[in-house]
């Protein structure tokens, strides 16, 4: 055989074997991206801002993954922090991949009204977690305002009770978020409403530990007499009985005063104690709150949706409370 025929057919020879490998890579590709599509026909994905830094929220979210099992169902969890951007990102994503269900915490609404409607436009449900959006299939959540009012009632019944009325209080919010907003508001009015003389030294942002601990050293340095913290976060008031101890004052002042909301596990703990200035926390019912996300999903796949809201009151837990001993049960926290 010629040399010359022979390059030649040894380069045909090698240009079908890269074809065909080529197509077979391709193929493979291909069914490795549509794998996931199929796939997320069976998947609720959760949007929710700093969820991993708060306890309750992730027992609620592990409830939410074990009924999705139960029922076919993968729940995926993304926390974008304080990135709003990346977490339109996230969503757009998840829209492309065709999830079924989108549970999504929404800091600025607006801002969120048109990523909604190209969910709901490509065939995902759309809920709301503490918000309510024009573009929604439903709301779940919680009565933001009404339940910070509640503990601010609480605390301010306690000045009054306790004080003579009388306080230096710090409030420990979080107004980059409409929820955030809307528990401050009650808190404050709820205070305010029972205890009318009391003077707010500070209001700060701060929903972690390490942001409770921080802002709350900072405030007891400016306005060393202050002696009621009430928060909207409990990770942030757990950071600031640290930063009280921290201090070198007394856990159990007998005119001091902390709470907050959520019903964390470390906050539930001090409460059980009962020998402590932690006086109180708005507990979530975390299991029946993840089993409701997962019930009303299931509706709203089924088109068997009963309304538009499923909404779960919080639970005022005061110090020495069995009820507290309860949510950390619920928890798996009962030692």
């Amino acid at each position: 055989m010629p040399r010359s025929l022979f390059r030649t057919i040894r380069s045909m020879a090698a240009s079908m074997l890269a074809m065909l490998l080529f197509t077979t890579a391709f193929t493979a590709n291909a069914q490795e991206l549509m794998r996931p599509l199929e796939e997320s026909a069976k998947v609720i994905a959760v949007s929710f801002p700093n969820s991993s830094t708060i306890g309750a929220v992730m027992t609620t979210l592990d409830q939410l993954k074990m009924r999705g099992a139960e029922n076919g169902y993968e729940v995926i969890v993304h926390d974008p922090g304080t990135d709003m951007n990346k977490q339109i990102n996230t969503l757009r994503t998840w829209i492309q991949q065709k999830v079924a269900v989108i549970v999504a915490v929404v800091p600025n609404p607006p801002a969120f009204e048109v990523i909604a409607k190209q969910a709901r436009e490509a065939g995902t449900i759309w809920m709301t977690y503490g918000e309510t959006l024009e573009n929604q299939d439903a709301t779940v959540g919680f009565s933001q305002e009404a339940d910070g009012r509640r503990l601010g009632e609480y605390a301010g019944q306690w000045i009054t009770e306790n004080l003579g009325g009388k306080a230096q209080v710090a409030i420990l919010g979080y107004d980059l978020a409409t929820w955030g907003r809307l528990r401050g508001k009650g808190l404050k009015e709820g205070l305010l409403e029972y205890a009318p003389n009391v003077d707010i030294v500070a209001e700060q942002n701060a929903i972690t530990p390490s942001e409770g601990l921080d802002t709350t050293r900072t405030i007891l340095q400016a306005h060393p007499d202050v002696n009621v913290i009430v928060g909207i976060e409990d990770p942030a008031t757990e950071g600031a009985y640290k930063a009280w101890v921290a201090s070198g004052r007394d856990k159990n002042q007998a005119d001091a005063f902390i709470g907050g909301m959520d019903g964390t596990v470390p906050a539930l703990r001090l409460l059980r104690a009962g020998d402590n200035i932690y006086r109180a926390s708005m507990a979530i019912p975390l299991s029946g709150f993840g089993d409701g996300i997962m019930e009303k999903a299931l509706e709203l796949l089924s088109g068997t949706s009963s309304g538009p809201e499923y909404i779960v009151p919080l639970e005022l837990v005061l110090r020495g409370s069995p009820r507290a001993q309860f949510f950390l049960d619920e928890q798996g926290q009962g030692e």
